[in-house]
């Protein structure tokens, strides 16, 4: 697995340590757990301007579901790598 090296401030640092003892997981653990938390809610996120602006909200919400259905459907298909960068 390849190896970075982040700088936390002082006071994150010893949060992360208190809910990673808590929790029972190592601090790169927690770490993880929540860069992949913030990755999958970052999800279907689009670009305000990527779609028509003459789309209505219900118009716009159907087709940011629809693109999260289909990016779901991909990653459920792939069957001998990891999940794509979409």
């Amino acid at each position: 697995m390849p190896t970075t090296t982040v700088h936390f401030p002082r006071d994150l640092l010893h949060r992360i340590d208190v809910v990673s003892r808590r929790r029972g997981i190592s601090r790169n653990r927690f770490v993880i757990e929540a860069c992949e938390e913030a990755l999958s809610s970052d999800a279907g996120q689009w670009p305000e301007d990527l779609f028509d602006p003459d789309l209505s909200a219900e118009e716009r919400t159907l087709l940011e579901d629809a693109s999260v259905e289909l990016e779901q459907s991909v990653l459920r298909s792939r069957r001998n790598r990891g999940a794509a960068l979409l």
